[in-house]
């Protein structure tokens, strides 16, 4: 492996010091429009948005939007009225503004549903406040369930002392919320009892930003390097699986140079289970490899690598020039999955921290280019085994689509939803901006699977 990254470094070194028009080919753009949904009702400073977008079985769409320093926003879209709805300010739900303490600014999940129509979602802080705000203060994340019914948000239990949740899982048939938090715990939320329970640490340096359940009610996630970790019910275990290996490309560097040791590319990034093939569809965190996981095939299940779905220009390049993947996967019900990558360089919204920033300085020098992270679509036939990028995003009155946090099937009307940033040119709607150049607002996006195959082309 130590020979495997030398090698690769060797070829970064090769690719910074190749003339930049030589690195990565231009080709003629192909388009999908998008209809933009703003998001009305909040604080307006709403600048970013991770996971937190669940499509209910009424039609109904659920949002969670963050901030790095103010709160995290709950809404409800209605798609047959095209209504939205601001439902919760967290931190004013939560009674934390004005005290000088650090704030829940971040729904970082996937929500989750029950028989009855209700969700349920966690939050967490992640450095949410000044730095001169003691981080001691903050008084924890929670367990939450909204009820559509009774219009009616309600705290279920503290989940710990000071860690949130980056992943989160509603399993039907043991009644149990899961939640995996940043401390590296797996912690379970039973519904009938109403206790929370830690359940042990299932990673060290990082975690894994989305989890899933199987049909038997098994909970899975990925830690380093490559491997997969199991929650077993019945026998109230945790285990790390020994044969199943996530297809890692050594090639890949770690995603920043600047803190090594959490590299997210060895995990997945985003994993979806299917209960048609009942089977896990998933995307790498380094090149965006597209993968099934049958945890069914054999004692531990089997992981088989499909494609890359990364944008098409970096397909025939060296993979290290590939973006940090997304969490914008959706699997839709003409039985494809879709996925939308970023075009260019690194995407974290607004991020200012030093490794956010060293990322994106890192990879903008290998792709020899400084641009914003404009977002395609890509499109995998679960049927044929075929991919195809369908084209760049584009609202329908031409602004750019950035980088997405996420993505949902309606299960209702069938439309692929997103949600993340766009160019934003109202001077008065603008909540933050990528690099401090390019100003941008979040909005829910929303196109029909035959829409956005036509307009990328015959098959």
């Amino acid at each position: 492996m130590l020979l495997l990254r030398l090698a690769a470094a060797a070829c970064v070194l090769t690719a910074l010091s190749a003339p930049a028009q030589n690195r990565l080919p231009v080709a003629p753009v192909k388009t999908v429009t998008v209809q933009a949904h703003p998001f009305t009702g909040g604080s307006g400073r709403e600048d970013s948005m991770w996971s937190g977008l669940y499509a209910a079985r009424s039609g109904k769409l659920y949002i969670g939007l963050c901030t790095h320093a103010e709160a995290a926003h709950f809404y409800e879209f209605d798609p047959a009225s095209r209504t939205m709805q601001h439902v919760a300010d967290l931190t004013e739900f939560k009674g934390e503004r004005g005290l000088g303490i650090r704030t829940s600014g971040k729904i970082h999940v996937r929500m989750g549903e029950d028989e009855a129509g209700r969700i349920y979602f966690g939050d967490f802080c992640e450095d949410t406040g000044p730095e001169c705000v003691d981080p001691a203060s903050y008084r924890g994340p929670h367990w939450f369930r909204y009820d559509p019914q009774q219009q009616r948000l309600e705290i279920l239990g503290q989940i710990n002392r000071q860690w949130g949740l980056l992943g989160f899982v509603l399993e039907p048939k043991y009644q149990r919320l899961y939640g995996l938090a940043e401390d590296g715990h797996l912690y379970a939320f039973d519904l009938r009892r109403k206790t929370t329970v830690d359940l042990g640490r299932v990673d060290d340096w990082d975690i894994c930003r989305t989890i899933f359940c199987d049909d038997a009610g098994n909970v899975y996630g990925s830690f380093a390097t490559g491997r997969i970790w199991k929650y077993d019910p019945r026998q109230d275990r945790l285990l790390d699986l020994v044969s199943p290996r996530l297809p890692l490309d050594p090639r890949s560097l770690p995603r920043t140079m600047s803190n090594p040791m959490i590299d997210r590319k060895v995990y997945w990034r985003v994993i979806e289970w299917d209960p048609v093939d009942r089977v896990a569809y998933g995307i790498m965190g380094g090149d965006s490899m597209l993968f099934r996981y049958d945890p069914d095939d054999g004692p531990e299940g089997t992981v088989t690598p499909l494609v890359r779905m990364c944008a098409e220009r970096y397909l025939r390049g060296p993979p290290q020039l590939i973006p940090f993947s997304t969490l914008a996967l959706t699997i839709a019900d003409n039985r494809r999955i879709y996925y939308a990558p970023v075009l260019s360089v690194a995407f974290d919204y607004s991020g200012q921290s030093w490794d956010v920033a060293d990322e994106r300085k890192f990879t903008a020098q290998l792709a020899g280019e400084t641009a914003p992270p404009q977002s395609v679509l890509v499109e995998y036939d679960l049927a044929t085994g075929q991919r195809r990028e369908l084209g760049q995003m584009r609202i329908a009155d031409g602004r750019r689509v950035y980088g997405l946090g996420g993505a949902c099937t309606g299960k209702q009307d069938g439309m692929l939803y997103f949600v993340g940033a766009v160019e934003e040119r109202d001077p008065q709607r603008v909540a933050n901006k990528i690099e401090d150049r390019w100003p941008y607002s979040m909005a829910l996006l929303s196109c029909s699977p035959a829409t956005a195959a036509g307009e990328g082309g015959a098959r």
